[in-house]
């Protein structure tokens, strides 16, 4: 992972500005108008001559402000992953805990941080027009960002089942409401992009997060609930989408242009499927590992080395919030890899088990520290003060 840029100071920029260039519509270029007006049958009017003449070309066109609060939205959705992977990682540490009686504190500890950047992040949401149902419809709509609609529920179902010692019954009403939501988010997307919305734009793996990796994380929380029948339903789910989509995803990937430098990290998104289905297994079928658990380690060490070979691809000019994307393939690999260990009595298990959880720790570690000195280099800083 490179470190944040240094050198000159950089340009300070507004996250509504990188999210509005990441939209769909293509920005203009300083050979194209600033903007075309739209007449009443909302039909784009091309600028007079004697419009372009008027108009200065150093004075950028003004933003609308429902074009704000889109922008806002999907950057507020976007850094849940930042919540995913720590609710991954304590997920990983709760894993640690059964097999070779790590702190349970450090696992709650890293829920009760998912739980507060998710309420955050959810409020931001909500408080910029996520609640109303035509921008809610508008954002799952759209090509590039729906699909990260569902982090919220998926994050609700780790939440439900790692607090269930707590209170069972609760946990179980609150797991069968975000399993609810993530259903419909799903079944909503699929039909959405089934109809030919996403014919241009690059297919990436993250659509496979809330119609394969959602119902497989649905299944290990049902498992957890002792809710044996709803979690082979979701495995059943989970299993038939990553097959049937994930080859489409793939097949795109191979026959197209390469995904945007900026979007490449989503590559890694490819190990969340036999990580979350291996996990899914293993918690519907616990004791020594069987057949099936077998071939889902071949799939999850398979799918890491290929992750491994396109690390050089991965590489990016500096730091951003979207290398959050690595953490929960990071976390699940990493929760995967103990339970298995453990059930396959691989010899040492136990030293093999700490030396996972700890590159697991250190690496989102990394993620936490880099994100810190990025949010502290991009302050503006006082008239006359120099950057060291």
């Amino acid at each position: 992972m490179n470190p944040v840029a240094g050198g000159a100071a950089p340009v300070e920029t507004h996250p509504v500005d990188r999210f509005i260039d990441s939209a769909s519509d293509p920005a203009p270029t300083e050979h194209e108008p600033a903007a075309a007006a739209e007449n009443q049958n909302g039909i784009r009017a091309q600028p007079s001559t004697d419009d372009l003449a008027e108009a200065p070309a150093e004075v950028p066109a003004e933003v609308p402000p429902d074009d704000v609060r889109r922008a806002l939205r999907a950057e507020r959705i976007g850094l849940l992953s930042v919540s995913l992977g720590a609710a991954g990682l304590g997920g990983a540490w709760q894993s640690a805990t059964a097999t070779v009686s790590a702190p349970v504190g450090i696992s709650d500890g890293l829920f009760a941080v998912s739980g507060l950047i998710w309420l955050v992040l959810l409020a931001e949401y909500v408080r910029h027009g996520g609640a109303r149902w035509t921008n809610l419809k508008h954002d799952l709509g759209h090509p590039g960002q729906g699909f990260a609609l569902a982090y919220i529920p998926i994050v609700g179902m780790l939440f439900a089942a790692h607090f269930s010692r707590f209170g069972l019954q609760t946990a179980r009403w609150a797991y069968a409401a975000f399993a609810v939501v993530a259903a419909v988010v799903a079944a909503r997307l699929l039909a959405h992009w089934l109809t030919g919305t996403l014919s241009a734009s690059p297919l990436h793996p993250g659509y496979l997060l809330p119609v394969s990796s959602g119902p497989f994380i649905a299944s290990v929380t049902a498992s957890s609930l002792r809710l044996p029948e709803v979690a082979e339903g979701a495995f059943a789910v989970g299993l038939l989408y990553w097959l049937a989509f994930g080859t489409v995803v793939l097949g795109s990937l191979v026959a197209n242009p390469g995904l945007p430098a900026r979007a490449r990290p989503t590559l890694t998104v490819l190990g969340i499927p036999p990580a979350t289905g291996g996990l899914a297994w293993t918690a519907a079928h616990p004791g020594p590992v069987d057949a099936v658990g077998y071939g889902f380690a071949g799939l999850v060490a398979f799918t890491l080395l290929i992750i491994v070979c396109l690390l050089p691809d991965l590489r990016q000019q500096s730091f951003h919030a979207g290398f959050w994307t690595f953490s929960f393939p990071i976390a699940a690999t990493a929760n995967f890899a103990i339970r298995w260990v453990h059930g396959a009595d691989v010899p040492a298990w136990r030293p093999l088990t700490w030396i996972v959880l700890s590159a697991a720790s250190l690496a989102l570690a990394a993620l936490a520290v880099a994100t810190v000195v990025h949010v502290l280099r991009g302050r503006p800083h006082p008239s006359g003060a120099h950057r060291a």
